[in-house]
């Protein structure tokens, strides 16, 4: 069952800067990293999870950096695994608060920039991020198991991260409308009438 909590921001930032230093010993200098996820938004609920993004400038790079996460301790999933992306997590078995999770991507790619993007949109918009930590806490109120809460939670992402291609006035409202429509086809009518107060 998946638990989400509120998580420390200020706390989470210093063990995402520790995470970091660690993996900057691992890859070249210029190779960008950065903290993702939940616990890069201040006052927004989640497992409590570390997740860092690690981008590759090519596919020699990436399997390069593959091999070096899963020889330094980090533990490879092959279910979501493509020719440009690759997770990997600090522990074999389930994770939970305080563990990390590593997204190997292959930069200027739409998987990569997307993690930046939502990153950014949640935190120029506040509204948006509590509205995103409310769907979260609705989809657990379903009782979901952790596979279908991450399905759920990730369409959503998905749905998120094309908010700062339609951000104009002009669209705000055709983009409210397809999001409360999406989520009443999920039953959750409850932050559909949040949404339609932004």
């Amino acid at each position: 069952m998946v638990q989400l909590i509120n998580q420390n921001y200020e706390y989470n930032k210093k063990l995402y800067n520790k995470v970091e230093t660690e993996l900057r010993k691992l890859f070249n200098k210029s190779t960008p990293i950065n903290h993702v996820g939940s616990t890069a938004i201040p006052n927004i609920v989640g497992k409590n999870i570390i997740d860092v993004l690690v981008g590759a400038t090519d596919k020699e790079q990436f399997d390069k950096y593959a091999i070096i996460l899963s020889n330094n301790g980090f533990f490879p999933s092959y279910n979501s695994k493509t020719d440009i992306y690759q997770f990997f997590a600090s522990k074999q078995e389930e994770t939970g608060s305080g563990d990390v999770h590593i997204h190997l991507v292959v930069i200027d790619t739409e998987r990569y920039n997307e993690f930046l993007i939502l990153k950014q949109y949640l935190l120029q918009n506040p509204h948006e991020a509590q509205a995103y930590s409310n769907h979260k806490q609705l989809i657990l109120q379903q009782n979901l198991d952790r596979k279908t809460y991450r399905s759920v939670k990730v369409n959503m992402y998905q749905h998120l991260s094309l908010v700062p291609k339609n951000i104009s006035q002009n669209n705000k409202k055709k983009h409210l409308f397809k999001r409360c429509f999406f989520i009443l086809k999920l039953r959750y009518s409850n932050f559909c009438q949040y949404m339609l107060k932004y």
